[in-house]
């Protein structure tokens, strides 16, 4: 057997997800795209959908992305070994109180929210500090909504961020590097404050100025708008639920994030009033030579809703 091929069942074996039952607690987009994943990767598992609401739910068992579908989390939690949050991150807290009492012995939970400092905090607060939760957020999906958009392919290459603390089990842990490695994700490790101080400039900032950038317009500027505008504000059509909680969760960095903004914008404006145009142009060249450089070449794959 060659070096490449040991590689290779290697891997294999590492994103090998042993689970029987999954519950998925959210089954929208994300929630939908990972149970059609896990359906046509993990032949054999059953996948519960949690929802609010018996429409969104029926969606997702229509699109294939669920076996069963429930409007109360515990019963299917109770049988699961696997939970995974997948609503706006305001409704974490709820869900991990509902759940605790009925998790199996070392079943374990996680999540896909965009903002992980609050969420670890809620985690220990509620199941413990050496509890079985891991937060992780993969770096996928769009700016649509509903169980409807779900795609099976959607994890393929994307990073998912995973951000445990040093209490967390490590049986944990690896069960939930497999359920990512299953799906087709590329793993990253970061520290919580670390998570949401990168995710509040490459992610949260983007989409609050998306948000404005929409506003901005009269209506009669609208009739000579070109592309540029609508790729600017292409992530303010995200769910608005969902990018409320990720500001509030997320504020402290948020607001950093806004004030070096802010700062950059005082300093062009500086620019523009001084006639600088050399100083326009060097300030122009930068950014090209930052986004040709760092961004095209780094950026992680796929496209994150809440970005």
């Amino acid at each position: 057997m060659t070096v490449e091929q040991i590689a290779a069942k290697l891997q294999a074996h590492m994103a090998r997800l042993t689970v029987k039952h999954v519950t998925i607690i959210g089954a929208g987009l994300l929630g939908g795209s990972l149970g059609l994943a896990l359906k046509r990767r993990c032949p054999g598992v059953h996948v519960a959908g949690v929802g609010r609401r018996e429409s969104s739910l029926q969606e997702a068992m229509d699109k294939g992305a669920i076996d069963s579908a429930h409007l109360d989390a515990v019963e299917p939690a109770g049988r699961s070994d696997l939970i995974v949050l997948a609503t706006p991150v305001g409704a974490f807290e709820h869900y991990l109180r509902a759940i605790k009492p009925c998790l199996r012995d070392r079943a374990v939970v996680t999540d896909v929210g965009s903002t992980k400092l609050a969420v670890v905090r809620a985690a220990a607060r509620i199941l413990g500090p050496a509890g079985p939760f891991v937060a992780s957020h993969p770096m996928a999906g769009s700016e649509l909504k509903g169980a409807n958009h779900a795609r099976d392919d959607l994890f393929e290459g994307a990073v998912c961020i995973l951000t445990p603390t040093a209490r967390t089990p490590a049986w944990a842990l690896g069960q939930v590097r497999r359920l990512w490695r299953a799906v087709g994700c590329r793993l990253v490790r970061m520290t919580p404050s670390g998570h949401d101080g990168a995710l509040a400039r490459v992610s949260h900032l983007p989409h609050a100025v998306s948000a404005l950038l929409t506003m901005l317009p009269d209506g009669a500027d609208l009739k000579v708008a070109g592309p540029g505008l609508r790729d600017m504000t292409r992530l303010a059509g995200g769910d608005a639920e969902i990018w409320r909680d990720i500001f509030l969760t997320n504020r402290a960095c948020l607001l950093e994030a806004i004030d070096r903004l802010d700062e950059d914008l005082m300093h062009l404006r500086d620019l523009l009033e001084a006639g600088d145009a050399k100083g326009i142009q060097r300030l122009l060249e930068l950014a090209r030579r930052r986004r040709a450089q760092r961004i095209n070449q780094s950026g992680p794959s796929g496209a994150d809703p809440r970005r």
